[in-house]
């Protein structure tokens, strides 16, 4: 490589050192030759101009500090230069000093950022038409082209597709996908890549040469690594240290310029996450930031190795490109972690590294990110209710698919409409109620800002449902109906189905069989009689969730069903036997098995609306955006005839 020269380089006289203090603007690449990191750039352009076969117009996309202005200003050197050297501007002639020192009135740089109107392009449009009025060719050079609105664009197109023989228009833009497409298909686009950290690493000691600034390998490779594939970033941040007067420049000096971490910290607060101590990690980050260390960088410090530790837990160590040191760290890293823990980390720190964009205190998210990450992320109590309620609500939604048109009583319950007299019994098994009883007002339904008490209002609404994951023989945690109000009980006792019956454990299923001689018996028994069933039909054991036992003996068992839906499932020829065998198996020995329709208690149809609207409310403030085509299946099949 070699040695940079200055912008105003072969220009004696004209420019000194003193005269520009910024380094990328004193080493500004002056020929194509000088571009840093951008080789098959360099070979298509410089063939192009040694045959003279310039294209009309040009994109130059990429990141910043990658060259695209400077290869802009090269090329209009270029088409100009009246002793062009290999198709190289000779940066001495008439032509090339005008447009070095800024007074060429043919070359003309935009910023569309402020000149982005169709105004602005009308106008351009009309001075492309004039000759040049010293140079060989007119150059346009629109920095920032992406900032350009869609009328100006309109207006420019058509010029841009056919510009007089004079124009070059050279487009540079840092968003390429914010160029409309009609016009990234009549220009020549070049994708300016980020340069490699061991490029920028030798471009910077070349300089501090230059300079006459001792400068260590130790503190060029860390400058290099913080330009991010940046050529200009690394020689401000060069610069930025060269300020400092620290005679020679070290790694120290680095880190106190650009707000780095010491390593040490940085080893710290890693080997924290690793073993979720969340009182370590504060420690270190509180260590690093005291010491004045940059939030972002200390961020982009930790993914950086983070990312390491992930590619070697993957099998892909050569990938990470570290130090000895720093590869021995991310290998313990990954050895410890080795489960994706460490993408996790990356996750979390990018974007808690995009909200340090706002005016937020930056301390404060570093921390709550390092918390996050030890505590296994925002999940608490009320989001770990909420995926109990989803997961229940898509085990209902698979029975359904799997049942096809048959509901799940669980899911929607259906509400007869009775007139008359019809025997009295007790309904389906229905969410607690609210308190005050059916005629007191509903509650207002949870609002976006109040998922707790929706995901509350699902859990009392939604019923029990019994996974597939269960363990067979093991009753569910709650039931799945509650017991049935002992015989005599009014229906305006139904208060006493709060009051949780004792459940049979997994190791006694209800099922001494000589215990289930009686309708309290069976009643506590029910849970563990619909998972028997479960375990061989779940759709079924969904429909025996809304039936009861109304009577039972020695050798006789009676079940209730409360709507017609559920008294031809029962009797199904098909779906019978599979109640038989789990009442066999429960009670330890067959018995009779009856099946009669139970029907719904007078006043149980508020209550039932009550509890469905409140159904409603909560999945609606759940689920935002959800659209409610039904609330509740009305069933009609015994409504009475009207007469006439």
């Amino acid at each position: 490589m070699h040695p940079p020269r200055p912008a105003a380089w072969g220009i004696a006289g004209r420019l000194s050192s003193a005269d520009v203090t910024a380094l990328y603007r004193k080493y500004r690449s002056a020929v194509l030759a000088d571009l840093i990191g951008q080789d098959h750039i360099v070979r298509t352009l410089s063939n192009e101009l040694r045959a003279g076969h310039i294209a009309h117009a040009y994109l130059f996309a990429g990141i910043r500090g990658t060259g695209k202005t400077s290869t802009a200003r090269i090329l209009a050197r270029a088409v100009n230069c009246l002793e062009p050297v290999d198709g190289e501007p000779c940066n001495r002639c008439s032509a090339c000093t005008e447009i070095l020192d800024g007074s060429a009135v043919d070359v003309l740089e935009i910023d569309a950022a402020s000149n982005r109107g169709i105004d602005e392009m009308r106008e351009l449009r009309e001075r492309v038409r004039y000759l040049p009025a010293r140079l060989r060719s007119k150059v346009y050079i629109i920095d920032e082209a992406h900032m350009l609105t869609t009328e100006a664009w309109n207006a420019f197109l058509k010029t841009l597709e056919e510009p007089p023989a004079h124009v070059l228009f050279i487009l540079c833009t840092t968003e390429p996908h914010k160029v409309p497409d009609t016009v990234r298909s009549r220009v020549q686009r070049f994708d300016f890549g980020r340069v490699s950290s061991a490029r920028i690493d030798e471009h910077l000691r070349v300089i501090a040469s230059a300079e006459e600034v001792e400068l260590e390998p130790a503190a060029a490779q860390l400058i290099a690594r913080a330009a991010q594939g940046s050529v200009r970033d690394g020689l401000s941040l060069l610069d930025q240290c060269f300020a400092t007067g620290d005679r020679p420049v070290t790694t120290d000096t680095c880190r106190r310029a650009l707000g780095l971490a010491h390593p040490e910290v940085v080893r710290r607060l890693l080997d924290g996450l690793a073993g979720r101590d969340a009182a370590a990690c504060l420690r270190a980050a509180a260590a690093a930031l005291d010491a004045g260390a940059d939030p972002r960088q200390l961020l982009r410090e930790c993914s950086r190795l983070a990312r390491a530790a992930e590619l070697m837990a993957v099998g892909f160590p050569e990938g990470a490109r570290l130090d000895a040191d720093e590869e021995d760290l991310c290998r313990q890293l990954a050895s410890r972690e080795p489960d994706g823990f460490w993408l996790r980390v990356l996750e979390e720190m990018g974007a808690a590294e995009l909200e340090l964009r706002q005016p937020v205190d930056a301390r404060l998210q570093v921390e709550a990110c390092l918390l996050r990450l030890c505590r296994g992320g925002a999940a608490g109590p009320e989001a770990e209710r909420l995926a109990g309620v989803e997961e229940r609500l898509g085990t209902v939604e698979r029975r359904l698919a799997a049942g096809g048109s048959s509901p799940d009583p669980g899911s929607a319950r259906p509400v007869a409409r009775r007139s008359g007299p019809g025997p009295a019994a007790t309904p389906i098994p229905a969410p607690r109620a609210a308190p005050g009883g059916a005629g007191s007002p509903r509650p207002a339904a949870p609002g976006r800002g109040a998922p707790a008490g929706a995901v509350a209002a699902l859990e009392d609404a939604m019923p029990p449902v019994i996974t597939a994951a269960a363990a067979p023989g093991t009753a569910p945690s709650q039931p799945a109906a509650p017991a049935a109000a002992a015989p005599g009980a009014s229906a305006a006792g139904s208060d006493a189905r709060d009051v949780p019956a004792a459940l049979p454990g997994p190791a006694d299923p209800g099922g001494r069989g000589e215990e289930l001689v009686s309708l309290e018996g069976w009643q506590r028994a029910w849970p563990a009689l619909i998972e028997a069933v479960n375990r061989r039909d779940k759709v079924f054991a969904g429909v025996l969730r809304g039936c009861r036992p109304l009577d039972a003996g020695a050798d006789r068992l009676v079940v209730g069903a409360p709507y017609d839906f559920h008294l031809k499932q029962l009797g199904n020829p098909v779906k019978r036997p599979i109640l038989v065998s789990a009442v066999t198996e429960v009670a330890g020995g067959p018995r009779e098995l009856a099946i009669e329709f139970c029907g719904e208690p007078a006043g149980g149809g508020a209550g039932a609306a009550d509890q469905g609207a409140n159904l409603t409310d909560a999945v609606v403030a759940t689920f935002t955006g959800s659209r409610i085509t039904s609330t509740r299946l009305v069933d009609h099949a015994n409504d009475p005839v009207p007469e006439g």
